[in-house]
């Protein structure tokens, strides 16, 4: 009988140890609070027709940092410092300037840079694992007027390579990251955008 109680007690320390989904997803994005990478993002209808694909190339830092850069034929460039947005279109020579606000700016850097501790108020977490060190995030928001039905996020052996999001018009965003490097190097200042010289600013916050 003490056997058998000692093995239960065991088996129930074992399991209140085991963690949720969400404490899995936060320590695998908190190994990697700053990430520099290249990526490919493609656009496809609710069918699985690809509308679009863009190379790019982001750095990102938590909480809220980043810079996030697309090449043609869609040249576009995001950056935020954690408090203020910039998004810079070369070829129109124009930025727009305005607060960051992590409610309604739901691009895929902001999702990537956010609060780790976020996380477990703004989803649900379902987790799955692969073989070959594949574990996979399905996230759920929790807001209803989420601009977003799912949000998933695939590791392989702790690595993200893939992230993808389904709106409610059930359109689906992937993105497919390569040479990924954790926690490099940032320069002071790197999240600060320098308006160009002859480039119409449009202050999306006015005084």
């Amino acid at each position: 009988m003490r056997l058998v109680m000692f093995l239960l007690t065991v088996s129930l320390a074992s399991f209140s140890l085991a963690q949720t989904p969400v404490q899995a997803l936060s320590q695998q994005l908190g190994r990697q609070s700053n990430i520099e990478a290249d990526f490919v993002q493609y656009v496809l209808d609710a069918s699985g027709s690809r509308l679009q694909e863009t190379h790019g190339h982001m750095v990102l830092a938590q909480p809220n940092q980043f810079w996030w850069q697309t090449a043609d034929p869609f040249a576009q460039l995001l950056v935020s410092n954690g408090k203020r947005l910039w998004v810079y279109d070369e070829d129109l020579e124009q930025v727009t300037v305005q607060t960051l606000d992590p409610r309604t700016t739901s691009t895929p850097a902001l999702l990537l840079s956010g609060n780790v501790t976020d996380i477990e108020v703004e989803f649900e977490v379902e987790m799955n694992r692969g073989d070959q060190g594949l574990i996979l995030y399905q996230l759920t928001p929790k807001d209803p007027e989420s601009l977003y039905q799912t949000l998933r996020l695939n590791f392989k052996d702790n690595l993200l390579f893939e992230m993808q999001l389904e709106d409610s018009m059930h359109q689906k965003t992937s993105l497919s990251f390569s040479n990924l490097v954790l926690n490099p190097h940032i320069e002071a200042n790197f999240f600060e955008f320098l308006i160009p010289e002859n480039t119409d600013v449009m202050d999306m916050d006015p005084l």
